[in-house]
């Protein structure tokens, strides 16, 4: 063919070596990631068929005091796919999770989409409690975040407990991650700041405290993907 295809179209081949222009009724339009909160409509595509994802925010770690304490790390944000059929769906809210803010403070945020006939909630993770000597010596990890509303739910991990034989500085994994940090194991020559979530939804890993404070750190924001289909 020589003339130009509409957007809509693709070049297709009979077998027989004669190429036409015909009509792209399925097929993968595009992905769009949502790092705040939005409201999705359907585009000039048009799409009849999406695929959303939701991770909810990580958990901060604790703080670990001068005496030699340990904070726990946060847990990862709860992580939810579903398959939906939008022929009758027009527009949807998205809101994005937070991180939590360190040293047990703020908690991190559900993230979620809602559309009026379906609910994706992928739940916070929680905060890694502060070590405080003599009690509590080790801070207790976060829990993992719950996971609803999909065709697949997966719960956060919950982070660790401030302990002296833990895995230095490593974050708590969320779906997108496999957990990150230095990985030895902690001696008494080994206290250090701690190391805030990276990947969406994971929790940051915890302090230790030696002669002075050791600040806790970040979790990571959530994330919500769509991806449409014709």
């Amino acid at each position: 063919p020589t003339s130009n295809a509409s957007a809509s179209e693709f070049l297709q081949n009979d077998g027989a070596g004669a190429l036409s222009w015909a009509s792209a009724d399925a097929g993968f339009i595009k992905y769009t990631v949502y790092t705040g909160g939005h409201s999705w409509d359907k585009t000039d595509n048009n799409p009849t068929k999406i695929i959303v994802e939701v991770q909810g925010g990580g958990g901060s770690s604790g703080s670990g005091d001068v005496d030699w304490s340990f904070g726990g790390s946060g847990g990862s944000g709860g992580y939810v796919r579903k398959f939906i059929d939008v022929s009758s769906i027009s527009t949807a809210t998205i809101v994005v999770g937070s991180g939590g803010v360190k040293n047990a403070g703020t908690s991190a945020g559900n993230s979620s989409w809602t559309d009026g006939t379906n609910t994706l909630t992928g739940g916070l993770g929680g905060n890694g409690a502060n070590g405080v000597h003599p009690s509590p010596e080790h801070g207790a990890g976060g829990t993992g975040g719950t996971a609803t509303g999909g065709d697949i739910n997966i719960p956060g991990a919950n982070g660790a407990y401030g302990q002296v034989d833990q895995l230095a500085n490593c974050t708590t994994p969320s779906f997108f991650s496999s957990g990150s940090g230095t990985g030895f194991q902690r001696t008494a020559l080994s206290y250090g700041a701690a190391i805030a979530g990276t990947a969406y939804g994971s929790g940051a890993g915890q302090g230790r405290g030696n002669n002075t404070t050791i600040d806790g750190a970040n979790g990571a924001d959530g994330v919500v993907i769509v991806w449409e289909f014709k």
